[in-house]
């Protein structure tokens, strides 16, 4: 009893601190674009995000009663998982739990079946970004051409990219954070405490991540906009197709298929080639983190 005890306390503390870890991290994908594009102070878009992420845990519970029934070597994969995410976050790099979550457990649980699934997930987080980066050219090329009153754009778009962020702080809340609580419990309480622990990593550290997706290329209000819905129309394609993708990789397409209409020279290349060196690295650290694990339990 008191070591099963002491393993929940564990997997607790862990999961609390990934779940701080995600906020400072993945707070970019719901209100970084509108933090580039100045769409209102960045304290409000806290508050938005907070509230959004509350509300979402409130509705956590059927992901996470799914997470809960399929969970395997759960506490080795939030270890390695938190322990990457934070290396990624003190590089000022967003990057998704999802990635780091599944590479890990392909390490922790390692054969050639296995590997067969992962070649497919890789496909779709090689092709998710690209594809939002096409679609976001075209969206954002053809929005230019709208003949509507600029003023009177800017004010329904900018309404439009507030829903938006809200919606993926929900998603946020509803999805990613049972993910995580999931792997260990369906308590409604418990998912409401991660929720503030997420907050409270979006309040205190989320700022940097949100100020290097800024740094890709300069960002009006709509063109924030289109980014955003870009990444999002690319992981409900991704999604329809049942392949699981990155919502942190397509909105960094959607920032960087909107930049390209302006022109290459706009595109700060060497922020995004150092983003996409820690898409590479940090997934195949957790992968041999997982593989060195496994081997040495067996």
């Amino acid at each position: 009893m008191v070591v099963i005890e002491i393993s929940i306390n564990l997997e607790l503390i862990i999961s609390f601190y990934l779940l701080f870890i995600l906020g400072a991290n993945n707070v970019a994908n719901a209100i970084g674009t509108a933090y580039a594009s100045r769409a209102t102070t960045y304290r409000n878009l806290l508050i938005l995000f907070s509230v959004s992420v509350i509300i979402g845990s409130l509705f956590a519970k059927n992901v996470g009663n799914t997470v809960n029934s399929i969970s395997s070597n759960a506490l080795m994969a939030l270890i390695i998982s938190a322990l990457v995410m934070t290396l990624s976050t003190y590089k000022k790099v967003p990057i998704s739990l999802h990635t780091i979550i599944i590479c890990s457990l392909i390490g922790l649980n390692f054969s050639p079946s296995n590997l067969q699934v992962f070649w497919k997930i890789l496909l779709s987080w090689i092709l998710s970004p690209i594809v939002a980066v096409v679609i976001a050219y075209m969206l954002y090329s053809a929005y230019e051409k709208i003949d509507i009153p600029i003023l009177k754009k800017i004010t329904i778009i900018r309404y439009l990219l507030l829903i938006s962020a809200g919606i993926v702080a929900f998603n946020l809340g509803s999805n990613d954070l049972p993910t995580v609580l999931g792997t260990f419990t369906t308590s409604q309480i418990i998912y409401i405490i991660g929720a503030i622990f997420l907050c409270l990593g979006a309040c205190l550290y989320g700022n940097k991540i949100s100020e290097t997706l800024a740094m890709i290329t300069n960002l009006s209000v709509s063109s924030a906009f289109i980014a955003q819905l870009s990444g999002g129309l690319a992981v409900t394609i991704f999604t329809a197709l049942g392949m699981p993708v990155s919502t942190t990789q397509t909105i960094v397409g959607g920032v960087l298929g909107v930049g390209l209409t302006k022109g290459i020279k706009t595109i700060r290349w060497k922020v995004l080639k150092n983003i996409i060196f820690w898409w590479v690295v940090a997934p195949i650290i957790a992968l041999i983190a997982g593989f060195i694990i496994n081997r040495l339990i067996q």
